[in-house]
């Protein structure tokens, strides 16, 4: 049977309009799809070898002249692999350069070229007609209402609500913390790629592998003095999460300057399975460290954590942690920071 095809989308509108708020990331895919298609085919009219989302990039630079992939990334909000892949195809067409940092030659800092600066007025005319155009159809108020909606998913995250909410259907989720058998070092391994990769703006395999293959072999760690891999197990043996606890800060195996630390344990490569989570295990995995780290008559707990690591940090600021900037480094492009729990 035919259907003419505005009609379909209309009523496939209509549709995710009925599910209500289940209809909401459909309807938010849908519109973004819609509104890059038209974008690339003005551009394309126009004759400017330029895509969709990169003026904020431009703008971005001509405001603070240069940042690096990270900051980039997180004056955006987008995930560090995108970004990454932006501004590398920016760079082929010509519009930004980079350079080592003058101060820190760890740091690749990008900006815009001479002909992005030379290009930057004449796109800004156009984004300016562009911005008439869409004050047209997006209301302040909706500009607004999004603020608001970013602002609560970054306070407390979907995962984090979804817990708060429905812990107590999970209450009879019985789980063991212990230290993992070789035999589950293979598994263990495996979840760990699978909850790295997974994470939002993380970077992935093919941009670190170096990064993933560590996580891959984590059993490896444990041939350390002093490193122990802790696991969460159900009574039927599921695997529900995992991380590495370090008695030694020597074999921490990070950077900065964290294996310097004097009388400190550590832990890192914290780990929960998606289908586990609400359950208290990373809460359970971290306080396991703790109470290693007290027995070794410890001074200090110190980790490491991202900025796609949210929910992990809001678990490690309940339990005491403080942020510790002197411990702070950059790996890749990707910045990481420290933090401290004081023990005595």
């Amino acid at each position: 049977m035919y259907i003419c095809v505005t009609s379909y989308i209309f009523y496939l509108m209509d549709f995710l309009h009925q599910l209500g708020h289940l209809g909401f990331t459909a309807r938010i895919k849908r519109l973004n799809e819609r509104i890059v298609a038209s974008t690339v085919a003005h551009y394309s009219q126009l004759h400017y070898e330029i895509e969709p989302n990169w003026h904020v990039i431009f703008l971005l630079l001509k405001q603070k002249e240069a940042l690096t992939v990270t900051e980039i990334s997180q004056n955006l909000g987008f995930s560090h692999p995108a970004m990454i892949k932006i501004t590398r195809k920016m760079q082929e067409r010509g519009f930004l350069e980079f350079y080592k940092h003058p101060t820190d030659g760890r740091k690749t800092l990008i900006r815009l070229s001479k002909t992005g600066l030379l290009m930057l007025p004449k796109f800004e005319a156009e984004w300016l007609r562009i911005e008439q155009i869409l004050k047209e159809v997006v209301a302040d108020s909706f500009l607004e209402q999004l603020h608001q909606l970013e602002s609560a998913l970054v306070d407390k995250g979907f995962e984090e609500r979804y817990a708060d909410k429905f812990e107590k259907v999970h209450a009879n989720s019985d789980f063991e913390i212990r230290t993992a058998c070789p035999s589950e070092f293979k598994n263990i391994g495996e979840l760990m790629v699978q909850v790295y990769s997974g994470l939002d703006g993380f970077p992935k395999a093919d941009e670190q592998p170096t990064y993933y293959e560590s996580l891959r072999n984590i059993g490896e760690f444990t041939k350390n003095p002093g490193a122990e891999l802790l696991v969460a197990v159900s009574p039927t043996g599921a695997l529900y999460g995992a991380v590495l606890y370090f008695a030694d800060i020597a074999y921490y195996g990070a950077g900065g300057t964290i294996t310097e630390q004097k009388n400190a344990s550590g832990f890192r490569l914290l780990a929960v399975d998606p289908a586990a989570r609400g359950l208290g295990v990373g809460s359970q995995l971290s306080q396991a460290c703790i109470d290693r780290a007290i027995s070794h008559g410890h001074e200090q707990l110190l980790i490491h954590s991202t900025s796609y690591m949210k929910p992990a940090q809001r678990i490690y600021k309940k339990l005491g942690f403080k942020p510790a900037p002197e411990l702070n480094f950059e790996q890749n492009g990707l910045e990481v920071f420290g933090f401290r729990l004081r023990l005595k």
